[in-house]
């Protein structure tokens, strides 16, 4: 596998379809893997509903419970006036054993956030209705506010009465804020509530104590411990560590359909400067067109930490792109153009935009206003 994402794709299990991603220099591999320059064109391209369409139906996230695809996705059905009927009828027949039902449910929701009324009121209807209903009143009641979504506290009640109710996640709303208001829901919730609500957290990471161990064990890269060391490293070595990181990329490389940790190792350069780091900037710069989304905010930071003045292309693209972390750190640091004020005005008015991301972007403009 390499990095750009060429092989096939996993989401918790291995596809047996042995499905590729399309190349990056086409529309549909762009829009694949959520890059920026896939949103941007699709607003010029003819075939750009059949390619979004094609996108929501079939998830093409790398990892399916780190990278975003529903803003992303939900911007172009609405920008391009896709109908949303089909992917609301999409819910009753989908499931979840190649993560469907949750993808077509993102979008859903991310569009319900711009108060389109037919996503609204298709959604509230499929709690009534829907088999997987506790999904989506759990993925609502995250997403909207309260009351879009508060009085359906009789609905639910009803359906956990029934056979049709699902396993619980019992955490986050509504339960928590409808178990404070209804005795029937707490007699419930009580049996199994407690085992819901404990999170077990992750051990904490070794510290700088753990160095010299780490630089004997990375001597070893068929080593149990070898990861262990270079995450070790990266969090607490110094500059002659940074030939063992290098190394730690190389490593990654060679493993198949494997394209996750390069972000731990890249930060760790970054922080350890020198040589090593600037080695590793031609790496830095394929990794963006990883499939694997979750990361391009660390290859974003890292450009920006070692060659600054190159960065222009990579954070106007950032502006579109499906993170909502690096479309933070563009908003921040993009320059101001005339093709980028109305793309902050954009993000700055869009509804469906992460709060956060809809703040900076305010703050931005409001900056640029007053230096004028």
């Amino acid at each position: 596998m390499n990095p750009d994402g060429t092989g096939r794709t996993i989401g918790s299990e291995p596809d047996p379809d042995e499905w590729h991603y399309l190349p990056t220099r086409t529309r549909a591999g762009a829009l694949q893997r959520g890059l920026g320059r896939g949103a941007f064109r699709a607003r010029f391209d003819p075939a750009a509903p059949d390619l979004v369409n094609a996108c929501i139906r079939r998830d093409h996230r790398w990892l399916w419970a780190c990278d975003e695809r529903g803003t992303y996705l939900a911007r172009l059905v609405r920008d391009l006036g896709l109908p949303v009927g089909p992917l609301v009828s999409r819910l009753y027949t989908a499931d979840d054993e190649n993560n469907e039902f949750t993808h077509v449910l993102e979008v859903l929701t991310a569009l319900g956030r711009a108060e389109a009324d037919e996503v609204i009121g298709s959604l509230r209807r499929y709690v009534q209705i829907g088999p997987n209903w506790s999904g989506a009143l759990e993925a609502i009641a995250r997403n909207w506010p309260a009351n879009w979504w508060d009085d359906l506290l009789p609905v639910a009640m009803d359906r956990l009465g029934t056979a049709d109710g699902h396993d619980l996640r019992w955490t986050g709303l509504p339960w928590t804020d409808w178990t404070g208001r209804d005795e029937r829901l707490r007699a419930t919730r009580s049996h199994d509530a407690a085992q819901a609500d404990t999170y077990q957290h992750d051990a904490p990471g070794p510290g700088p104590d753990a160095v010299p161990a780490a630089r004997a064990w990375v001597t070893e890269p068929g080593s149990s411990r070898y990861w262990l060391a270079l995450t070790v490293l990266a969090r607490h070595g110094d500059e002659s560590d940074g030939p063992a990181l290098l190394a730690g990329l190389d490593w990654l490389d060679r493993r198949p359909d494997d394209l996750c940790g390069y972000d731990r190792l890249i930060d760790g350069l970054v922080r350890i400067g020198g040589e090593p780091a600037r080695a590793a900037l031609p790496r830095i710069r394929r990794l963006w067109f990883s499939p694997h989304s979750y990361e391009r905010a660390s290859y974003l930071r890292a450009r920006l930490a070692l060659e600054p003045e190159e960065c222009a292309g990579a954070l106007t693209e950032g502006l579109w792109d499906c993170e909502p972390d690096v479309r933070l750190l563009a908003v921040r640091q993009v320059p101001a153009d005339a093709r980028t004020k109305p793309r902050l005005t954009y993000l700055r008015d869009d509804p469906i935009e992460t709060s956060e991301v809809r703040e900076a972007a305010a703050e931005r403009l409001m900056l640029e206003a007053s230096a004028a």
